[in-house]
């Protein structure tokens, strides 16, 4: 996807060059002809004009601080940030493209007057102007002799100048127009959020309660779980084994669907036997021959079966879970029973009938390298904007999908988070970020987080830290953010640059808000992220956020926020 290509910022920096080269000309001038001190003055104000102008205009879109900062410093990065771009775009409406007329008409008038004003002088590109005074008095009769050229150029600035005052507070006014129409209610959290959360939790402790593997040449089973899941409610998990074959280790891959279904909607909708409750795969994974069965409509999609298919294995009972999906990978897999009258399917997202473009071959994953790694390569080069901040959104939609569960311990980091790295990028890579868990271990991750329960609870008195998930999201977001790896454990140092970040965030102020809202669980719903008040706040504010400034950035409509 190509970034947005920046047109509004370069014209700004360069009228405000243009300007500080112009005045510090005629400051010197000034003293040798009073023809050259009025045009000093009358370019002084006009000039003071445009300066104002453009940091209203700039205040409206990142604060007062930022705007006095960048008319300040041209050296300021957020002059080359795309997120700046595209917010004055947003802000301006369809008076983006005058707006864009007038300030090229601005610089324009601006380097006319700077290009009369380098007649005779020998440096006509540093802001340190050194005229002699000989080169100085020609210069100031210069001036006098071309009178009429300079006022009909300062009249021209003048009249564009005033264009952009105009633009500037009608779309002031357009912004701050109250809406006819009645606000729109806040979307709560979706239930599909609330699902993944039961559902992995349930998946969670079935697997680990039943996982066994039999074959001795297996040396270690990971248990990944895949952080973006599917939009028909169904989570993406693998099992990456290795292999011991004599003197080498070699890698594998289960890549499986997990699909949960109530036990009770299981024998409403197929009373006749136990095992026909599973299908092979979804309707758009298998051939049209099969039957189909529709499932209700609460996050559940459709079980296909062929009449004379393979029968779905009872993995509770199986012996040896890892032989029986191994051997069961190209067929309809199998399911697990669970105490909360849950039913996981465990089906293969690879089979014969798959084109390879979805499932993830063990052959074209490389090495998975933890998420906080990728601070190690240049951001430029590496990653875009727009990936960026999708990269920022799944992490918190994966915080409200999977919080509270064992995925998820309530003081994690950027480590605990992986990635494959494949040929075609970073943003590919992503998109194979995943929670995991080692299987061998049994319930090593239950016991370290109950054992460390006391410790973190004092971190969060000595601290002030709200909520522990949110602060550890906020510390994430920030380090996004700054591309740059922060120690989450120097508390007063995250703080000190969370304050600074605002100023030089390649993603822009609105970015920095949202993560200074997680740091401190700043949502007017309390601290407690198991409440569904809070959880539809950090939704509504972070998630929809961040998915406007994706939309603004693609140079889309913000469109409702997802509910996948």
């Amino acid at each position: 996807m190509a970034e947005l290509a920046l047109a509004i910022l370069p014209l700004c920096i360069g009228t405000i060059k243009g300007i500080a080269v112009a005045r510090k000309k005629l400051k010197v001038l000034k003293h040798h002809d009073s023809e050259a001190k009025r045009l000093q003055k009358r370019f002084q104000l006009q000039s003071d004009i445009f300066l104002d102008e453009m940091q209203l205009l700039l205040q409206e879109v990142v604060g007062r601080d930022e705007a006095q900062a960048l008319i300040e410093d041209t050296a300021e990065t957020r002059w080359s940030s795309e997120v700046l771009e595209a917010q004055l775009k947003q802000y301006m409406g369809r008076k983006y493209e005058d707006f864009e007329d007038t300030m090229a008409e601005i610089r324009e008038h601006t380097s006319a007057l700077n290009e009369k004003l380098n007649d005779g002088m020998e440096d006509t590109t540093s802001l340190e102007v050194k005229i002699k005074l000989s080169e100085s008095m020609r210069q100031a009769c210069h001036v006098m002799m071309k009178k009429s050229s300079y006022q009909t150029t300062l009249g021209e600035l003048n009249e564009a100048i005033q264009e952009l005052k105009r633009l500037r507070k009608t779309a002031a006014k357009i912004q701050r127009c109250p809406s006819k129409l009645p606000p729109k209610k806040t979307r709560p959290l979706p239930e599909s959020f609330q699902q993944a959360r039961q559902h992995s939790r349930s998946f969670y402790d079935a697997l680990r309660s039943f996982w066994s593997c039999f074959q001795a040449q297996h040396t270690s089973h990971d248990l990944c779980l895949l952080l973006d899941s599917r939009k028909n409610g169904s989570l993406r998990v693998f099992v990456r084994y290795r292999t011991r074959n004599g003197f080498e280790i070699e890698d594998g891959l289960l890549d499986l669907f997990v699909r949960s279904q109530s036990l009770r909607l299981v024998h409403i909708a197929i009373p006749s036997t136990r095992a026909t409750t599973l299908y092979c795969a979804s309707s758009q994974e298998r051939p049209s021959e099969t039957r189909r069965v529709r499932f209700t409509d609460d996050g559940l999609a459709h079980q296909t079966m062929a009449d004379n298919g393979p029968k779905p294995l009872d993995l509770c009972s199986s012996g040896d879970m890892c032989t029986q999906l191994c051997t069961q990978s190209n067929r309809c897999g199998g399911y697990l029973d669970t105490p909360e009258h849950l039913r996981h399917h465990l089906y293969p997202a690879c089979d014969q009938y798959c084109d390879h473009t979805q499932c993830f071959n063990p052959k074209r994953l490389g090495e998975p390298a933890t998420l906080d790694k990728i601070f190690q390569l240049p951001v430029e080069r590496s990653i875009s904007v727009p990936a960026q901040l999708r990269l920022a959104l799944n992490l918190v939609k994966g915080v409200l999908q999977f919080q509270s569960t064992p995925w998820l311990s309530p003081l994690w980091r950027l480590q605990d988070l992986s990635y494959f790295q494949i040929n075609e990028g970073l943003a590919a890579s992503l998109e194979t970020l995943h929670i995991g868990t080692e299987l061998t271990k049994g319930k090593q991750r239950d016991t370290v987080m109950a054992d460390g329960s006391d410790g973190l609870a004092q971190a969060q008195l000595i601290h002030g830290i709200r909520n522990l998930t949110m602060h550890s999201l906020g510390v994430a977001l920030l380090q996004i953010g700054q591309w740059d790896a922060l120690k989450p454990d120097d508390i007063v140092e995250v703080r000190r640059i969370a304050d600074l970040s605002a100023r030089d965030s390649r993603l822009g102020p609105t970015f920095q808000r949202l993560t200074q809202q997680c740091l401190e669980c700043d949502f007017g719903f309390g601290k407690d992220l198991t409440q569904p008040e809070l959880q539809s706040a950090v939704y509504r504010d972070v998630v929809c956020g961040l998915e406007g400034l994706i939309h603004s950035l693609e140079g889309r409509p913000c469109e409702p926020a997802s509910v996948s």
